[in-house]
This record gives C-alpha cells, structure tokens and sequence, in this order.
C-alpha cells in the first residue's frame, strides 16, 4: 500500500513555515509530521503539495491502476486513527466528526476529487488537528510526552557520567552518541529527549518538557525552559523557553528567546533578544500572511521567524514578530512587527542572486550545499511578492 500526506488546503495557516517547504516537515514535539506518521505507518509516505513546492520532494509515482491512501499531514496521528485509515476499503473515506476530512483509499488522482470523496461512503472517528503555526506552540508540551513514550518504549538510554545532575532520570532519555558533562538535567515537569550525537556543555541547565535533535549543541551555561524543541543541527545558548526551532538554526548566544518559532537556516545574532508579553500586558497581534491582516492571539507571543531569516547582533524584536523568509535584518531599536520575504534591514530589499549565495554560505558552515530545488523554491517565492 502506498501513503501520500497531503498539506492542501491547510498549509496557508502555516506561513511563513510553509512557504518554503511542505507541512510534512513542520517539526513538534520530537519529530516532524512526516517522521510521526512514517514510524506509526511502518512505512515510508510520500508527500503531496502545492505545485512550485513539490520539487523538493520525489514526486509521488502512482500508477493510474493503484489504490493510493491519502493522508491529511495535520491529523495527529494516533494507533485508532492508524487502524482506522488502514481499515478503509477502495472508495471510502475517513473524516472527523466535525466532517473534516482526514484520509481516502482511492484510485483517484486529482485533489479535489480525493479531498470530496463519495458522499455514500464516508466513515468518521474523533481526531485532533494542527490547525495554524502558533498552536505548535500549544500542542508541544503534549507532543513531547506522546512522542517520548514511543521512544522509551522501544529502547534504553545512554549512561551518563557522574559529573551530570539529573532530577526524575527516569523521565529522561539520552541517545547513543550524546556527548554530556556538568550539565543539570531537571524532568520533574515533564520529559527531556537528547538525540543521537548531540553535545551539551558543562553548565547548562534544563527544564523539560525538552527536545535536542541529532548533532545539536547546548552551550556552555544555557538556561533552557520547556517545553522547547530543538530540531537537529541546531546550536543555542542563552535564555530559552517555550519555542521550537525546526532545525539547522542557531540561537548560539546570550540573549532571550521566548514563545516563539524559528523556521530552518536561520541564525540569531549575539545579545538579540524577543518580546513575548506587552508592558500593558495586553493583547498581543501578530500578522497573517495568507489574510493580510492582523490577528488577536492572546497575552503571550514571541515570533515567528521564516526559514533562512538572519538577525544582526544586538536586535531588539517586538511582540507577536512575524518574519519573512530570506531576510537578513538589522536595524536600530524595537524591530517592525511585521519583516516581509527577502528583507534587507527591515524592508524589501535583498536581491534573488545575492540571498542564494549568502544561504549556500550559511550551508557550508555546517556542511551542506543548497540544492538545485531549494534554488528553484526560492526563485518562485521571490517572483510572487
């Protein structure tokens, strides 16, 4: 049987995350939506996106012959949501309760067609969504612990020597590879995962809920709250709590960041610092960029920051920030709340040609090279603004 994780039509809740790249590897909790529903599926799912995105990813080669299940890639995937889909004979369709539709055994080809499905032959189960950007944030306390019982489940923690200290161990699991000393590990609030060949530095101190992925860095005496994830690549340091950085980013020095979400390839300049709470302690808007408009989201926002966004040392970022994509910004006191794609300081401005070649720099430095396909995403965004 072959799996396809569809993004459309949700993905416009997921700007600027998912300009550059499909849903499927928005990261929550330990793992991505892709990793969740391949490691649940046994299998590995294909992915099914918006046109000028879809050359980053094999495109799914489905014989017109071939009953394919298409899979919501925002359903949070769960082992009655996994027998159920499994359970869907040709034709049928499985939808929540509220009608939303979650996944189609089908020889259909076209997405409309596959996300109407027959309306005779349609079954529902509760299930739960990712429905914008900003609920990562809410949902990733709980991810972490859904997450962190499949892994414990399936195996045993490294060891760690005597110069760590670690509070409630048994909440704590530490991958083969993981390099630790002098660092205070504290799971009393909830899990703490540390990932293959990752490296914390002696006085570090964490709180969980709390995710480092492979080949990550902690630096010496970070201050890390949860529930934070960090995805692989990354390197951070400083005063963090409650963000998610997807990964291949850096937030390597001090500095605050807080209540928000940085997308790939992006870099935070030492002494940066966000705002997550207003002086009136009011509400906080932060823009959409699919409605061009301001929304209300409650007392409590940092950023969120678009893949290959660069901030220069020093930056002051305002409350609820939305950053664009491609952007290297700099400028004097609290930063626009709103920085759009390919931004040079705080307004558009960086030039297609120049922006490729500072992020296959960027790449370098942790040993990658841009892809043709990257190269032809950007060059679309860039032509759409």
């Amino acid at each position: 049987m072959q799996f396809v994780l569809v993004d459309l039509p949700d993905r416009v809740h997921f700007y600027p995350f998912s300009l550059t790249r499909s849903l499927t590897e928005i990261r929550v909790g330990i793992y991505t939506i892709k990793e969740r529903w391949d490691a649940l599926l046994s299998s590995e799912s294909q992915v099914f996106t918006i046109p000028y995105l879809q050359g980053l990813y094999q495109a799914p080669f489905l014989e017109q012959e071939d009953v394919v299940l298409y899979i919501n890639a925002t359903c949070i995937p769960n082992e009655a949501i996994k027998k159920a889909i499994l359970n869907l004979k040709e034709g049928e369709s499985l939808l929540d309760e509220d009608g939303k539709w979650i996944a189609s055994n089908t020889k259909e080809r076209t997405i409309g067609n596959i996300l109407l499905g027959d309306p005779n032959a349609k079954k529902t189960i509760t299930a739960n969504f990712i429905k914008s950007a900003m609920h990562l944030l809410q949902l990733n306390a709980t991810m972490i612990q859904s997450d962190f019982n499949q892994v414990i489940a399936n195996g045993s923690s490294l060891m760690v020597d005597a110069s760590n200290r670690l509070i409630c161990p048994e909440n704590i699991f530490i991958e083969p590879g993981a390099v630790l000393s002098g660092v205070s590990l504290n799971a009393t609030e909830g899990p703490i995962y540390i990932g293959k060949n990752a490296l914390l530095m002696e006085g570090a101190a964490i709180r969980g809920p709390f995710v480092l992925g492979e080949k990550s860095v902690v630096k010496m005496n970070a201050c890390i709250y949860g529930a934070t994830s960090v995805g692989p690549y990354c390197t951070i340091g400083g005063e963090i709590k409650n963000s998610i950085l997807m990964g291949y980013s850096n937030k390597a020095h001090e500095g605050y960041l807080g209540d928000s979400i940085i997308g790939q390839w992006c870099n935070i300049g030492a002494g940066t610092s966000n705002s997550n709470v207003k002086n009136t302690a009011g509400p906080i808007q932060i823009w959409n960029q699919h409605q061009k408009s301001w929304d209300t989201i409650g007392n409590k926002m940092g950023m969120l920051v678009g893949d290959y966004a660069r901030f220069a040392i020093q930056s002051s970022i305002n409350t609820g920030s939305y950053i664009g994509v491609s952007s290297n910004i700099y400028g004097n006191g609290l930063l626009p709340k709103m920085i759009p794609n390919f931004s040079w300081g705080v307004i558009k401005g960086y030039v297609l040609d120049k922006a490729i070649e500072d992020i296959q720099n960027w790449k370098k430095m942790k040993g990658f090279q841009i892809t043709a396909a990257e190269k032809e995403v950007l060059t679309a965004l860039f032509h759409m603004e």
